[in-house]
């Protein structure tokens, strides 16, 4: 039912009338699939995506590429991480009047999870062929030796935080919010990643029931699950009291089995549960995340913000692969998943 990602023909395209929405990060994954010579494609509109606040950006870079692939002039859109409601209802009136798109491609390699989230959920009713595309990096950020000189450090009650800095707050929208079961009890769906001050400030804030949390694997990098497992340890008992559900993880590029996951968590809990979801994971599981959000309205969105990231040795310089997921008429394709996994919200 989930289609293949794939990392053939990725530059193909046989639409006519194309939409291609894209970010400009910090990275030079940015311009892994945009500025790749062999992308000839020829796009009606892109859209970027740029971040506010961000001290390091690839912003003219990413500009110079997209105007290679486009007649009309990139249009930019301004993402405030720390408010993005704004940019979710600009998106929103965008696609209003452009929605007779044969096909959508998104770059989501350099996306933030909630702009992932964000964009995928606004495209709930569109019709065409949805594409997806992801610049796997050759490894991820933090290097084993800085972990190890972190953890080393590590004192009862501080934290390691090496994908970013603080939290600002815990982040949500109008589109990804739900009323339905306010007054019951929660169930939070939250991932691991290299800032285990995420999941505090979610558990503090949220003060859930029950805890499920979603761990990623890579085997070029297998040393990163346990070392994410370990970091959260603490947090674990000592804002949450220990006990949460069993242990799950999966392959960082692997969003069909998490979306299983995710549809199972749901189905047998949504009765008694209010289901938030934190998409604080890697950028795949983050789709999959979207996919049950829009299967499922009822489910409540909230992404805990970072004051700042720590853009030395985030991800790799290389790129390993470039992938794909196609969605064929992405509106049924919903309606057919969600028959499909008996998801009712």
């Amino acid at each position: 039912m989930l289609p293949q990602m794939t990392s053939n023909n990725t530059f193909d395209s046989s639409a006519e009338k194309k939409l291609l929405v894209l970010a400009e990060g910090f990275e030079e994954r940015a311009l892994s699939w945009i500025g790749n010579k062999s992308n000839k494609l020829l796009f009606d509109k892109i859209l970027i995506c740029k971040y506010l606040y961000h001290t390091k950006t690839r912003l003219k870079e990413v500009l110079d590429a997209a105007r290679k692939h486009c007649d009309n002039e990139p249009e930019i859109l301004e993402y405030d991480r720390f408010e993005p409601t704004g940019f979710e209802q600009h998106f929103l009136s965008i696609l209003e009047k452009r929605m007779n798109y044969d096909e959508i491609i998104i770059d989501i390699s350099v996306m933030s999870k909630m702009l992932i989230m964000i964009i995928l959920y606004s495209l709930g009713q569109y019709n065409g062929r949805l594409k997806i595309i992801y610049s796997e990096p050759e490894e991820w950020g933090p290097k084993l030796e800085i972990y190890k000189s972190a953890i080393a450090k590590r004192t009862y009650g501080s934290w390691v935080s090496l994908s970013s800095v603080g939290i600002t707050n815990v982040t949500r929208t109008p589109n990804l919010s739900s009323i339905i079961m306010q007054n019951s009890p929660t169930f939070l769906i939250s991932f691991y990643s290299f800032n285990e001050k995420l999941l505090g400030a979610l558990i503090d804030d949220i003060g859930p029931s029950k805890l499920q949390l979603i761990n990623h694997s890579c085997s070029r990098q297998s040393w990163r699950e346990g070392a994410m497992k370990d970091m959260h340890d603490d947090v674990i008992k000592d804002y949450f009291g220990g006990v949460i559900e069993p242990y799950f993880s999966s392959d960082v590029l692997n969003y069909s089995t998490v979306f299983e996951k995710l549809a199972n968590i749901y189905n047998d809990n949504c009765y008694e549960y209010r289901m938030i979801i934190a998409p604080t994971g890697g950028k795949l599981h983050a789709v999959a995340a979207a996919l049950l959000k829009l299967c499922c309205p009822d489910v409540h969105i909230e992404y805990p913000t970072p004051e700042s990231y720590l853009f030395e040795d985030y991800t790799s310089t290389k790129t390993h692969t470039i992938h794909q997921i196609v969605f064929e008429n992405f509106d049924g394709f919903l309606f057919n998943l969600g028959n499909e996994y008996k998801l009712n919200g």
